[in-house]
């Protein structure tokens, strides 16, 4: 019968004593060994499973930027993609199946996910789908999102002109006398329903920073596309070109004068004679002056701006108001009115005349009373409107003294001037006071 007791063991001796104990019960444990042997296991099978180039393993690629390919041809084809693909599809999530052998080497570069616009078959909405040029590292087995679904229009191109908008306030006396584009119209291409919208190019001219230094200037200004209404179009699919050259300014070429305010012949306003006994007070336009411009030699030699059609008073009365017609000075740059209103004040000449041996009358005397003047007559001087005073004969004049109320004796009294229907008058008086006589 065999004894199962162990083999009493020696106690390690001399040098390093203590680790020979420590590695003879380490390995003469069972559990350790077990353990030990299920990892030299596995080492061993990783190892032969490294070394084996053919084994594939699948590689995530999160985030991808996603190229577009074939824009060039498309628009060749006369369609234009109108979405937004960075918006649509900004990155793609991808997963390949990859060699061992070649799973370091294998880069997102490499498969270049990319969208291809030769997919499109027309307009409306085209669904595109992810392509990926390259898989020699290994196939790609998934992609997130995989396609795309995009919206498309016929590209289109066409001539818009150019159009100055000046704005801002010239500095005193400079006057733009004109601007020129280079060139006067360019062309824009695009999506069709943005295109059709475009009515003009519009080129912004601030004349506030011109100066009379640069009476000839030339100056590179940006523009803005404007539709119809003059509201601003703009899109990011929009291409204006000058000759087949991307352009973003417009050469404008300016030309300044000086400009000052020359006064209207006011003697010149009026002609004809105005009805028999009227007189002209005054007239006027409603601009004294114009602006005038032209080169400064012309501006320097120009005085008043001549009428050439007066306002016709002929038989007038009153207030008169019509057109005068203006003459145009030679050499002037700038656009003057052809025509100008103009008012005429005409008034009734003052007319004097004189009544000699008119008659003084006593008026208001009692029956029973005697009334003696110490003068009977005299001279009236009459002052007033010509009508008025023209149509006067001596006995219209009235001259008479109020003895109403006298008592007996002598008075001195004012001699008083009576016109039955007169109008305004003056009258002076050779004899302005009399004596009256009263007896009962």
């Amino acid at each position: 019968m065999m004894d199962d007791k162990r083999p009493k063991r020696h106690q390690a001796r001399g040098p390093y004593a203590r680790i020979r104990r420590f590695l003879d019960d380490l390995f003469g444990n069972k559990v350790f060994l077990r353990v030990f042997s299920v990892v030299f296991a596995v080492a061993v099978w990783c190892y032969f499973v490294a070394s084996d180039g053919t084994l594939t393993r699948q590689k995530t690629f999160p985030r991808i930027p996603v190229g577009v390919n074939g824009e060039a041809s498309l628009l060749s084809r006369g369609y234009i993609v109108t979405s937004d693909f960075s918006q649509l599809i900004p990155t793609v999530d991808f997963v390949t199946e990859v060699t061992q052998a070649n799973y370091e080497r294998a880069s997102a570069s490499a498969y270049n996910p990319h969208l291809e616009l030769s997919q499109v078959t027309g307009e409306g909405e085209n669904e595109l789908t992810v392509i990926f040029t390259s898989q020699i590292y290994g196939q790609v087995v998934s992609c997130t999102p995989s396609s795309v679904k995009v919206q498309v229009e016929r590209y289109i191109t066409r001539r818009v002109p150019v159009v100055v908008l000046p704005e801002g306030q010239l500095p005193e006396g400079l006057y733009l006398a004109g601007y020129e584009t280079d060139p006067s119209a360019l062309m824009v291409s695009g999506p069709q329903s943005v295109v059709s919208r475009i009515a003009r190019i519009a080129v912004r001219l601030d004349r506030s920073q011109m100066s009379a230094e640069r009476l000839s200037d030339r100056m590179t200004l940006g523009f803005e596309l404007q539709d119809a209404n003059g509201e601003i179009v703009s899109s990011p699919k929009l291409n204006v070109t000058n000759q087949s050259v991307v352009t973003s300014g417009v050469m404008v070429d300016v030309t300044l004068v000086p400009q000052k305010m020359v006064p209207i012949d006011e003697d010149a306003l009026v002609t004809g004679e105005p009805a028999e006994g009227y007189e002209l007070v005054e007239a006027w336009t409603n601009d004294e002056q114009l602006a005038v411009a032209a080169d400064q030699e012309v501006l320097d030699a120009l005085e008043v701006i001549q009428v050439e059609e007066a306002l016709d008073l002929t038989g007038a009365t009153g207030t008169v108001k019509g057109l005068v017609r203006l003459k145009t000075p030679t050499g002037i740059r700038n656009r003057l009115p052809a025509q100008m209103a103009a008012t005429a004040v005409l008034q009734e000449k003052t007319l004097e005349r004189t009544f000699r041996n008119v008659p003084i009358t006593a008026e208001g005397a009692q029956d029973d009373q005697t009334i003696t003047l110490s003068q009977s007559r005299t001279t009236a001087l009459l002052s007033g409107g010509y009508t008025f005073i023209s149509g006067l004969e001596r006995d219209d004049v009235q001259l008479y003294v109020d003895a109403s109320g006298l008592e007996e004796g002598r008075h001195t009294l004012p001699v008083r001037v009576r016109i039955d229907n007169a109008a305004d008058f003056s009258c002076a008086l050779g004899t302005t006071e009399v004596t009256v006589t009263v007896r009962d």
